[in-house]
């Protein structure tokens, strides 16, 4: 029994170091690209991730844990608010202001589904 505990740990360890290293990678080029094209690919791809992060993280919990999943669900929303929020704006303070929501929104589902 004890092996199968420490197999499912060392795989939850795999898929943090995994989903970390993708969202940094892709924070990274969200801010760092120069090309407008890979910036918008970056950012929306990093929404839904935040999205995929605050499913996993809703879904991890149990049923009677209402207002955690929701506030797991309000950080996915904060990242697809974000890529909104820079789809729509044509100034670039705007579109800083929705890549930051979406990164934010990557972090903190991240640190929400495995440390917190």
């Amino acid at each position: 029994m004890k092996e199968v505990q420490n197999m499912a740990l060392g795989m939850l360890m795999v898929l943090f170091v995994v989903m970390s290293v993708l969202g940094a990678i892709g924070i990274l080029i969200m801010f760092l690209a120069k090309k407008s094209r890979f910036q918008s690919g970056a950012v929306y791809v990093m929404a839904a991730f935040g999205l995929l992060t605050a499913y996993l993280g809703a879904n991890s919990l149990p049923s009677n844990y209402l207002s955690a999943q929701l506030f797991r669900w309000a950080i996915g929303a904060v990242g697809i608010a974000g890529a909104l929020l820079y789809w729509k704006s044509s100034e670039e303070s705007w579109k800083l202001a929705g890549r930051l929501l979406v990164a934010g929104s990557v972090v903190l589902g991240i640190a929400k589904l495995f440390l917190l």
